[in-house]
């Protein structure tokens, strides 16, 4: 006779599986109501509502090494559906799940028990590695990544959880600043000659670089994201002059070597992990603004903060292929023109023309990437007199003529 323990709390669900475990295999198993803590249950039906039961199952799976665990997964978590391959378990449930799917999968689980012929393989070891070692590769562990997805997402909201992930993400390992990474390859042909990935080249030179520091990636479609722990003693990574010239070089060495060329958008530093989130939308928001100093690494803290240059900056967003004049935007704000020209110059480091003239050089790029307007008609659109005059002012912002910017390839990182 088996012993199965049904640790779901969906009473709903509960009774519905007791039922079917009754009704169909009576003659061989028996529900037992015993904590998942005891040693003598050969099948585990755990439900997985929330992230955390991944963590559950885990422990579990350490302490009884032959017991059969079924996971019953709600279906808003299939995204971590990963974790079960990752832990070798042979079977996983998703609710509501039907009858006969359930009763096969459990029978197939009594027929392993009872022949002896499955195994589970032995990964402690691999696990217990991840609370002492502090590896090159931590990021691609699905725990950690999965963990840092929802951390810069703002689903971890207490020190509860973040308590509960020590296990795998030591507090030592927590990044307390965000990169947001994007970039282009300048010559698509060439990079499909020599056979190489420009997602794999940035991350290795980013890796050497930061050797033996806190450094992780998390792949999105269209942009990276650098995970750094920035030491106690700088308030910014601006300031930590080490790191930000690790950065400058690895921009320069890929766009040489590789002609890739890289835009970053940092954020500010955050001691707190429950407040992690805040430098990943910093990051991207300052990926996205006209920089204050440099155009291939950009600092959130240098976007203005007087509410009066933020409201004409998204004033000049809004009609900016219109023919904007420094007094129509300073009367917005009722300034006088030497005033506003003066204050503005300071907190964008750009005087009023080029901060309008790189904000349609941005809306250019975007207009070269995603539509197949020709380059006359964007610069009619964006409000230049003549297609030469608008190429030249372009490739003075951006390095390339539109031509050859419209050539390039976009970096997808996944």
């Amino acid at each position: 006779m088996y012993s199965i323990r049904l640790a779901v709390d969906d009473q709903q669900e509960y009774e519905k599986l007791a039922d079917w475990i009754s009704e169909e295999c009576k003659e061989t198993c028996t529900l037992v109501e015993d904590e998942l803590s005891k040693l003598d249950i050969n099948i585990a039906i755990i439900e997985v509502s929330k992230w955390h039961d991944w963590v559950k199952i885990h422990r579990f799976r350490k302490r009884n090494k032959q017991c059969r665990i079924i996971p019953l997964l709600d279906p808003s978590l299939l995204h971590t559906s990963p974790l079960a391959i990752e832990f070798k378990l042979t079977y996983l449930l998703v609710k509501s799940v039907k009858k006969h799917i359930f009763l096969r999968t459990l029978k197939r689980a009594i027929g392993e028990l009872a022949t002896e012929s499955a195994r589970f393989m032995d990964h402690d070891e691999v696990f217990n590695q991840i609370d002492v070692e502090q590896t090159t590769d931590r990021h691609t562990l699905p725990f950690q990544e999965a963990f840092l997805r929802r951390l810069l997402s703002g689903d971890v909201k207490t020190e509860e959880e973040l308590l509960q992930s020590n296990f795998y993400l030591p507090c030592m390992a927590v990044p307390n600043v965000i990169c947001f990474i994007q970039g282009l390859v300048r010559c698509p042909a060439k990079r499909e000659q020599e056979g190489w990935q420009a997602p794999t080249v940035i991350q290795e030179f980013l890796k050497k670089q930061f050797q033996g520091d806190q450094l992780s990636f998390l792949s999105y479609r269209k942009h990276l994201l650098m995970l750094l722990q920035v030491p106690s003693e700088y308030g910014s990574l601006k300031h930590w002059k080490e790191g930000e010239d690790r950065i400058l070089h690895t921009i320069d060495e890929l766009e040489k070597e590789y002609g890739i060329q890289l835009y970053i958008g940092v954020g500010s530093i955050y001691r707190e992990p429950l407040l992690l989130h805040h430098s990943y939308k910093e990051a991207c928001k300052a990926r996205r603004t006209s920089p204050y100093e440099r155009l291939s690494l950009r600092y959130f803290e240098e976007i203005p903060k007087d509410v009066l240059i933020q409201k004409c900056t998204d004033y000049i967003a809004q009609y900016c292929t219109e023919d904007l004049s420094i007094k129509q935007v300073a009367d917005q704000i009722n300034l006088s023109v030497p005033y506003f020209s003066r204050i503005f110059k300071q907190e964008t480091g750009r005087s009023f023309v080029e901060y309008v003239t790189f904000v349609r050089m941005q809306r250019a790029v975007w207009l070269l990437r995603h539509t197949d307007h020709t380059i006359e008609v964007i610069s009619e659109e964006l409000g230049y007199n003549t297609p030469n005059y608008f190429s030249g002012t372009f490739k003075k912002y951006v390095g390339l003529s539109p031509r050859d910017y419209r050539a390039t390839e976009e970096i997808i990182f996944v």
